[in-house]
């Protein structure tokens, strides 16, 4: 029994039922690295804490040990598997996907004062004001055909600025729509809303069925802090806006950015919201017109800011203006990540989904601004200095600088403090851009909440799922693929550079990969 031990990525949590209240006798097992959800007795979780393993009943051990919760490994062995899974989700999942990001311009119409992108005001007016011309056009998406031409994967084509829907710009966004449409590629874009009138038609007749539109409050809150530039108010027109393109069938994501300035209204908007009709329906669809939602961010602020709050204060103002547990966690967005993994884990379709890195910036996302500069993460954007790449317009090829290749690298396998964590997979090593707030640097970890927030939704989520199914075992496992593979299969998939070889062992194993 010495060589039997509980797993180095263990998470061990109480299980809360729809009261609130504790579930007594019972526990929740939550392995970080092979994605497996258990519902154990408090005393079992309690001899895992304690080391006790030898305790634990045969036919529980058995399955304990199946799922990944113990395990005779080296922490070194546990490690193996966290770079395989790391390497398979870089090499096949994430190899050829490409997450294509427009700028047509710098410039904005709204000067919000806690916008990230405030340093290009400093270039001033005619810097701002650059368009991308149709020759960068034909360089970047004669880039894009090349790239498919190779093998990468490219369905999306998402409009972001500045602001990308200016009334001025207008016939730099069809061109790049009709250009778009020639590749058939879903187009979407993350816009202010407040000239959004001015496109209407365009976007319907482009077939755009998505938008990101930005409020932070109802009315006056709004007005102040999504400031035009002629100190016009915004918010009226905004909403007015938001109901005419759902009329044309065109779905809109509401974002409402949150700090301490507007941390106790977020009701007043609810209701606000509702009172204009804009209540959220996928029924809507069914009468040609698009569908609505709306999820609340905390502002990415320092600590020592005046306005700073945390995503759990976002949370708990939510649920003090009234929505329930589950609607604020679907509303918030961390608290939304995590919940949206333990119901896709709790269907048991598939095995959990294993990303290394949290988002695009860390795979194939390109966003590409006006005079052709690619940027990994759009954060970046405008700083030179962080460009990893150009498009070049004789060749319309992209050119990577070493940069990009770093960006590769960003990945919890890679990070020190990342790689024993056991929300290695949960928190996938947090957003680069906190981590260069934080940190001054990219390239560091973020954890930032995630411990925390992953702790109160999987205690809560599990323990519904337990009073309503009476299921000890929620999500499948990814240990039971990989321990089929032999010693000479997971040497292939650790060195091999064809993806057809990592595939067809990969599947002879059970492995799906969506």
């Amino acid at each position: 029994m010495k060589h039997i031990r509980r797993s180095a990525y263990e998470i061990i949590l109480p299980l809360v039922g729809k009261d609130e209240k504790k579930i007594e006798g019972k526990a929740l097992l939550v392995n970080g690295l092979y994605g497996a959800l258990d519902i154990v007795e408090e005393g079992t979780a309690e001899k895992l804490r304690q080391g006790r393993i030898e305790e634990i009943p045969l036919a529980l051990r058995e399955r304990l040990f199946s799922r990944g919760h113990i395990t005779r490994k080296e922490p070194s062995g546990e490690f193996a598997d966290v770079r395989l899974l790391s390497r398979i989700y870089k090499k096949i999942v994430a190899a050829a996907d490409l997450g294509l990001v427009i700028m047509p311009t710098y410039d904005c119409n709204f000067r919000c004062p806690y916008c990230y992108e405030s340093h290009r005001l400093a270039r001033g007016q005619a810097w701002l004001q650059q368009k991308m011309s149709p020759e960068m056009m034909d360089a970047v998406f004669g880039a894009m055909e090349k790239m498919k031409a190779k093998g990468y994967r490219l369905k999306d084509c998402t409009l972001y600025g500045g602001e990308p829907l200016l009334e001025e710009n207008r016939d730099t966004v069809e061109e790049i729509l009709r250009r778009a449409r020639g590749m058939d590629l879903t187009i979407d874009a993350i816009t202010n809303g407040y000239d959004l009138d001015k496109y209407l038609e365009l976007l319907q007749e482009y077939g755009v069925k998505q938008l990101q539109v930005t409020v932070d409050g109802a009315g006056e809150m709004n007005d102040r802090r999504r400031r035009h530039r002629d100190g016009l108010p915004t918010y009226g027109r905004i909403m007015e806006n938001v109901k005419m393109a759902l009329a044309r069938g065109i779905s809109i994501s509401l974002r409402v950015n949150v700090n301490r300035e507007n941390l106790g209204c977020l009701g007043e908007l609810m209701e606000d919201l509702s009172a204009r009709g804009l209540a959220e329906t996928a029924e809507a669809q069914a009468s040609g017109e698009g569908t609505f939602s709306y999820y609340f961010k905390a502002v990415s602020e320092g600590e020592d800011s005046p306005t700073y709050v945390t995503d759990r204060e976002v949370f708990a103002a939510l649920l003090e203006a009234g929505l329930t547990l589950e609607e604020a966690a679907e509303k918030e967005s961390a608290y939304a990540g995590v919940a949206s993994f333990l119901i896709s884990a709790f269907a048991k379709t598939n095995f959990p989904v294993i990303s290394p890195g949290l988002c695009g910036a860390e795979f194939g996302m390109l966003v590409i601004d006006p005079a052709g500069q690619v940027f990994s993460c759009w954060d970046q954007v405008g700083t030179e200095d962080e460009a990893t790449g150009i498009v070049d317009r004789e060749s319309k090829s992209l050119l990577y600088g070493l940069a990009k290749a770093q960006w590769r690298t960003r990945t919890v396998e890679l990070m020190e403090p990342c790689k024993g964590c056991p929300y290695l997979f949960i928190c996938k090593g947090g957003c680069a851009s906190e981590a260069k707030r934080v940190h001054g640097s990219y390239f560091r970890e973020h954890c930032g909440e995630v411990r925390e927030i992953c702790d109160y939704v999987a205690s809560r989520a599990a323990g519904r799922r337990w009073e309503e199914t009476g299921e000890e075992e929620l999500s499948l496992s990814l240990l039971g693929p990989l321990s089929r593979l032999t010693e000479k299969e997971r040497e292939v998939l650790m060195r091999t550079k064809s993806q057809r070889e990592m595939l067809d062992i990969l599947l002879a194993a059970g492995v799906k990969l969506n």
